[in-house]
């Protein structure tokens, strides 16, 4: 149900409209995010009040931000997930999941929902965990019938708070998102002065001239709170014909303060107690912070005062601050001193919020029994998996912990902590105490946790080979951890991995798994360390086969080690498995499980790609950028940007595909490792093969080829990319030369895709020298591979190749027939970027490819998607499974291909996308 309309509501006509288009939009199937900005007490909330009651009958969720959202990570969702018609979401959120896994989840189960409306009101309050996952769940609402309002304020301090408080305010990502195609932003500005003579009488104050109008609008600028706080107080006659100042407080927040100074005094003390109860706060609880034994008076006081409301269906035993700047300035105004003896006074009654109560009445000290009470309940939180939490309450028990070795142990579990929940953000706090501290094996595996996230490889490789050489010579503190040396010799694997060292990827992997710990999260790290390591070493079956039961639950190597297993999977051509296990790995940690691989998303992206399904590979990269940037994890940056550029260059996407590119470019020197470089060249290259630009793709070739030796060939499509790009510029001999050094390496594995683009490039370098027989011939064997694979744009690609040697022979018809069906594979990709190349190429060749198949590409991504599907032969229902929507859904989706295409059933739409000759 929507709440009663509030008589404070006048005017805002454009504003409505707007709202109205946006939900029409979302009923269309067209998500809508709209951002509601504006000063506090300008009307936000009213306004979407009177939105919702032109919307009769449709469900609507609600949330409110909680200025002290650390103290309640997920509240938000927490909220939501009440308010969702199925336990899907409140399941996940009971594990704690990652923020990424945890917006995937809302995600999905949002646009299952269908049509709904989801306000979060306050929400530059919001908890840090909770804003994250709905942005990244925002991103990923194309179709879905969700309009969903994210109320705020602009970035601005508590009032009252300590200087060195954080801002309060929403993440820049959402301004992206209000800035895209299904984002709006409304700026919620003050009333003018005919619009205040209407809210005087809506509030029963008829007296108001236009020129009393103009003086209160002059003195609000049309703030509603504040215009109806000095009407409320004020004269009217001082209002219309007063000169200078009005006779009340000029800030908002004052007139707040004026409102609760003109209650009683027991009423003053009483609200006084229940702000530092929270924003919500049951009347037990008040009688017994308070020390009145009946608040009843009080209560009705301040609910007539307008600072607190009763909460419905709580049988008027639950209230609430009527808004959160009520609720703020009230809290703010009792002052540091009175606001710590009530938490004090909290905390002595015991209950889940005891601690917590405990730890805002420390003021900032140090208390040693407070903070072995915050170390003990974060190590709770982190045997459970509840990474988010465990980094809360380690924060807090190190900043609760005099000078001495207890805070330099608990120093180091937080920062860690930190780290491992995905905050380095916060963690870099502490890096200047830490790197102060003296030299050890813990501090020294710390301090190279917290070089390494922030891109100092170098740096990081230092102080880990100390601390592994320290640990073994038994010099370790009595406050480390047990598996110091598991954590310490993950991470020198992990540097194996990305500086491409085979002998480090080994030799620490090996150790990290030997070392063993009773920490599960460790184990899993270390599980995955060593599986890559032998992967990129030549030894990926060796690896695979270590993680036969990666899958099952209770394996040592965790939701880490099926990740592993889903990349080495990629790179060995088992696309389905990749995907199978990749998927399987993010919908575990959306359950909860712990997942500190945060290239889970990236990698399953990658995958997509491959198979050709482009939408997905999109949505997966983007997802783990935003990861990535919201957790400030710098080491994944130039990885995650190309795998997010693949997808985007091949749909000729150039803006978005540049974009990602350069920063790919930006962030590997800065990182420095060989390869973040060689991903970043990888990017370039996508760009230069998608666009047929064999110059730029030679240069980039020149920095994957210096940096890139992998005994693994299959981690990337590029193959013997020197000689691609030298074959195109016609430069045979020395083509062969480097195709020739190339096979040499990867031939011996039998990888299906080196093979593949071997004998692709192989095919370029006979048609280069005039050989079109051979070439056509080395085609047949290289399109056979990727058909093998199940790599469709590299089947097409390898189309356009022998279409030209075709018609070099002569065979003009054969030549049109390839043509058409890399045209087909193209179009039902959505790789338009290489269907560009097609028809330039039957230009260029006057060869038709007109017909039912040009109209393809009038399809929306979507549509593509179902057409993808009903190839593969799966049904109404499992497309509607697998796409997490509707069969109705599938059901016009498809009516409206068959209009598109000009046929009427799924044999005719078969038969018109059927590739020649297949």
């Amino acid at each position: 149900m929507h709440g009663r309309t509030s008589p404070l509501f006048v005017g805002r006509k454009r504003e409505l409209e707007f709202l109205g288009e946006a939900w029409q939009a979302a009923r269309r199937r067209d998500t809508r995010i709209v951002g509601v900005r504006g000063v506090p007490g300008i009307g936000k909330t009213e306004l979407v009040e009177r939105f919702l009651h032109t919307v009769p009958g449709v469900p609507v969720v609600r949330a409110f931000g909680d200025e002290e959202a650390s103290a309640h990570p997920w509240g938000v969702l927490n909220q939501i997930a009440e308010q969702l018609p199925t336990p899907v979401l409140a399941r996940t959120l009971a594990g704690q999941g990652e923020a990424a896994f945890v917006g995937q989840a809302l995600a999905a189960e949002l646009a299952a929902a269908g049509e709904l409306i989801v306000v979060v009101d306050d929400a530059h309050c919001g908890d840090r965990q909770s804003m994250t996952a709905l942005r990244l769940a925002a991103r990923r609402l194309r179709t879905a019938q969700v309009l969903l309002l994210v109320v705020h304020q602009a970035a601005a301090h508590p009032e009252g708070a300590d200087p060195g408080t954080p801002r309060l305010e929403l993440h820049e990502g959402w301004a992206r998102l209000f800035d895209s195609a299904q984002g709006r932003l409304i700026q919620v500005d003050g009333l003018g002065p005919d619009d205040l003579v209407r809210l005087a009488v809506a509030t029963g104050h008829d007296g108001l001239t236009p020129s009393g109008a103009r003086r209160l609008h002059e003195h609000t600028d049309g703030n509603v709170l504040h215009a109806v706080l000095l009407l409320d107080q004020v004269e009217m006659h001082s209002i219309n014909f007063g000169n200078g100042p009005l006779p009340a407080p000029r800030g908002m927040t004052q007139a707040v303060v004026s409102r609760l100074a003109s209650c009683g005094r027991r009423t003053r003390e009483v609200v006084g107690a229940a702000a530092v109860l929270g924003r919500r706060f049951g009347l037990a609880d008040l009688r017994a912070l308070s020390g009145v034994a009946d608040v009843t008076a009080p209560v009705a006081e301040a609910v007539d005062a307008g600072l607190i409301k009763e909460i419905p269906g709580t049988a008027g035993q639950e209230f609430a601050f009527t808004t959160l700047l009520v609720w703020d300035r009230i809290y703010y105004d009792s002052g540091v001193e009175r606001r710590r003896a009530l938490h004090r006074d909290a905390a002595r009654l015991g209950g889940p919020g005891a601690l917590w109560h405990g730890i805002a009445a420390s003021g900032g000290g140090t208390d040693g029994e407070l903070a072995a009470l915050a170390e003990r309940e974060a190590r709770s939180h982190l045997s459970r998996g509840r990474l988010p939490l465990a980094a809360v309450y380690a924060r807090h028990a190190a900043e609760l912990t005099p000078p001495g070795p207890d805070r330099l142990a608990r120093l180091l579990t937080a920062a860690e902590t930190l780290l491992v929940s995905g905050d380095a953000t916060v963690a870099r706090r502490y890096e200047s105490e830490i790197l102060a501290a003296p030299p050890g094996p813990w501090r020294d595996y710390v301090a190279g946790y917290q070089a390494l996230i922030a891109g100092r490889v170098a740096e990081a490789r230092r102080l880990f080979a100390r601390a592994l050489e320290a640990a073994g010579s038994g010099a370790e503190s009595p406050h480390a951890p047990a598996d110091l040396r598991a954590r310490i010799a993950a991470q020198l694997a992990i540097i194996g991995v990305v500086e491409i060292s085979y002998p480090e990827m080994v030799e620490y992997g090996t150790a990290a798994v030997a070392a063993g710990s009773r920490e599960p999260w460790v184990g899993a790290f270390a599980w995955f360390a060593r599986s890559l390591g032998w992967a990129l070493a030549g030894r990926a079956e060796e690896a695979l086969a270590s993680l036969a039961d990666a899958d099952l639950p209770g394996s040592a190597a965790g939701l880490d080690g099926l990740v592993a297993r889903g990349m080495i999977r990629l790179w060995t051509d088992d696309l389905e498995g990749a995907c199978a296990d990749l998927r399987e790995g993010v919908a575990r940690a959306t359950r909860g499980e712990a997942l500190r691989v945060g290239q889970a998303l990236g990698f399953l992206g990658e995958a997509e790609y491959r198979r050709g399904r482009l939408d997905d590979a999109v949505r997966f990269t983007r997802l783990a950028v935003g990861d990535a940037e919201e957790n400030e994890r710098v080491w994944d940056y130039a990885l995650l940007h190309a795998l997010a550029c693949y997808p985007r260059a091949a749909r000729g996407e150039w803006e978005p595909a540049r974009e990602h590119a350069r920063q790919a470019a930006e962030w590997a020197p800065v990182v420095d490792s060989r390869v973040s470089i060689v991903y970043a060249a990888g990017a370039r290259a996508a760009i230069a093969q998608a666009r047929d630009d064999a110059r730029r793709l030679l240069e980039a070739a020149s920095t994957i080829e210096a940096h890139y030796d992998s005994l693994e060939p299959g981690t990337h499509l590029f193959g013997p990319v020197g000689a691609d790009a030298l074959s195109r510029l016609g430069r045979p001999d020395e083509a062969e030369e480097s195709l020739a050094a190339f096979a040499d390496r990867a031939a011996p594995s039998g990888r299906r895709s080196a093979l593949m683009t071997i004998a692709r490039v192989r095919a370029q370098i006979a048609a280069a020298r005039g050989d079109h027989a051979r070439a056509t011939g080395d085609c047949e064997e290289a399109r056979d591979l990727a058909r093998q694979v199940g790599l469709p744009i590299e089947a097409g690609r390898i189309d356009l190749v022998a279409t030209r040697s075709l018609h070099a022979r002569g065979r003009h018809a054969e030549a049109e027939r390839l043509l058409r069906r890399a045209l087909v594979a193209f179009n039902r990709t959505g790789a338009a970027a290489y269907a560009a190349l097609a028809l330039a190429t039957a230009g260029e060749l006057r060869l038709s490819v007109d017909g039912p198949n040009a109209a393809f590409g009038t399809l929306t991504g979507a549509e593509r998607e179902v057409v993808a599907m009903v190839c593969e032969g799966l049904t109404t229902r499992r497309i509607a499974e697998r796409r997490s929507v509707a069969i109705s859904t599938v059901e016009t989706q498809l009516n409206r291909i068959y209009a598109k295409l000009n046929v009427t059933n799924r044999i005719e739409l078969r038969a018109v996308l059927s590739e020649p000759g297949d």
